[in-house]
C-alpha cells in the first residue's frame, strides 16, 4: 500500500476517534502487515498534526455530550418535544420563551387584520399586478440539487402569465416564486404591500418589509436550516411543515452548507432514532404561522395552491450569517 494511503486510512480513523490499538486494526484491515501498522501508530506519537486532530475530535465529543444534554431537557420538559400552539401571543412571551430560547411554535391571529386575507386570490394578482414582470425559480424537476443550483433556475415571466397556469390547479415542483427572487419581485409587486399591515410580533418601523412566496401545490422545499430567525405566515392555501432541532445535527445528514442530504424525505413525525431525526410536524392554514428559529432544520410542503410571506424583522439584530465561516467548507 502506498504511504498516501496510510495516511488516508489514519486520517479516517483519527477522525473516528481510534485509539492507537483501533487504529493499528484499521491498518491491518486495510491490508498493512501488523509491523507496518505497529510502526506507522508509533509515528504520529511524535506528529503535532495527529495531536491536534485528536485534540479536535475530544472537543467535539463534548460538544456532542452538550447536544445530547439539550436533547434529555427537550424531552424532559412538560409535555415533551412538542410544538406549542400561540394564540395571538404577547410579544413579550413570544421573544422569551421562543425567540430568545430558540424554540419554533405555531402562532395564529397575527396577520386577522391584513386585507390580503380577503384580498388575495389569482384574480386579485392578475387585476392587481398581471403586467408585471416577476423572477420565480423554473424548471426544478430536473434538477435534485434546484435548491442549492437556485441562481441556475431563475427566470423572468409576465405575472399574469404564472397566474393563468397556476389557475390549472396542477400539482407541481417545477416553478415557484420565492424569498431568494425577492430583490426583483418586491418591487414589481410592491402593491400587494398595500395588502398588508403591520405584524405586533415584529419590528414595526419596517412596514414594506417582507418576502413573498406564491406557488402551486407540491412545491417542495427540502431540509435546511436558515441563517436567520424566520416568520412564515400563510396568506392563501395550506403548508406542512416538517421540524428538526439543532441537537440532532449528527442525524440530519449535513454534508453541504446549510442543506441536509434527507432532501424531501417525508421524515415521520415523533421521537426518532439514533439514525432518524426527532421530528415535529404541523399544517399552518391561511392566517396561520409558523417561527423557524435559526439552526432549526426544516422542509416545507404546499398541500394547496399557496400564497405566503415570510419576515426577518424581529425586534432583535437577527445576524447571524457574519460568522457562518463554514461555507465552502461543508
Amino acid at each position: 500500500m502506498a504511504q498516501t494511503d496510510k495516511r488516508a486510512v489514519l486520517a479516517e480513523g483519527l477522525a473516528a476517534g481510534d485509539d492507537d490499538t483501533a487504529l493499528q486494526a484499521r491498518l491491518v484491515a486495510a491490508g498493512v502487515s501488523a509491523a507496518a501498522a505497529k510502526y506507522e501508530v508509533d509515528r504520529l506519537g511524535k506528529d503535532p498534526m495527529a495531536a491536534m486532530l485528536r485534540r479536535q475530535v475530544a472537543r467535539m465529543a463534548k460538544q456532542d455530550w452538550l447536544l445530547a444534554n439539550q436533547e434529555r431537557l427537550a424531552r424532559e420538559a412538560e409535555g415533551g418535544f412538542a410544538l406549542d400552539t400561540l394564540v395571538a401571543p404577547d410579544p413579550e412571551h413570544f421573544y422569551r420563551h421562543h425567540y430568545e430560547a430558540n424554540r419554533p411554535a405555531k402562532l395564529t391571529g397575527l396577520i386577522d387584520h391584513w386585507p390580503a386575507r380577503s384580498r388575495w386570490s389569482l384574480d386579485h394578482f392578475a387585476n392587481a399586478a398581471g403586467d408585471a414582470v416577476v423572477e420565480a425559480q423554473v424548471g426544478r424537476e430536473r434538477d435534485p440539487d434546484y435548491e442549492l443550483a437556485k441562481d441556475e433556475h431563475r427566470r423572468l415571466v409576465r405575472f399574469v402569465e404564472l397566474v393563468d397556469w397556476l389557475r390549472k390547479d396542477q400539482a407541481s415542483n417545477d416553478i415557484y416564486l420565492t424569498a431568494y427572487n425577492s430583490g426583483t419581485n418586491a418591487a414589481a409587486l410592491g402593491v400587494l404591500w398595500d395588502d398588508m399591515a403591520p405584524i405586533a410580533l415584529l419590528d414595526e418601523t419596517r412596514s414594506r418589509d417582507g418576502f413573498f412566496w406564491l406557488g402551486p401545490r407540491g412545491t417542495l422545499t427540502p431540509w435546511h436550516h436558515d441563517l436567520t430567525n424566520n416568520l412564515l405566515v400563510q396568506v392563501v392555501g395550506r403548508k406542512r411543515v416538517r421540524m428538526a432541532p439543532p441537537w440532532a445535527f449528527a442525524r440530519m445528514r449535513n454534508s453541504r452548507h446549510c442543506f441536509s442530504d434527507w432532501g424531501n424525505e417525508a421524515l415521520p413525525a415523533g421521537n426518532g432514532d439514533s439514525a432518524v431525526p426527532p421530528v415535529l410536524e404541523t399544517v399552518i392554514a391561511p392566517g396561520e404561522a409558523i417561527f423557524l428559529p435559526v439552526g432549526w432544520w426544516h422542509q416545507v410542503e404546499a398541500l394547496d395552491l399557496s400564497a405566503s410571506m415570510s419576515f426577518t424583522s424581529f425586534r432583535r439584530p437577527n445576524a447571524h450569517v457574519e460568522d457562518y465561516r463554514s461555507w465552502g467548507a461543508l
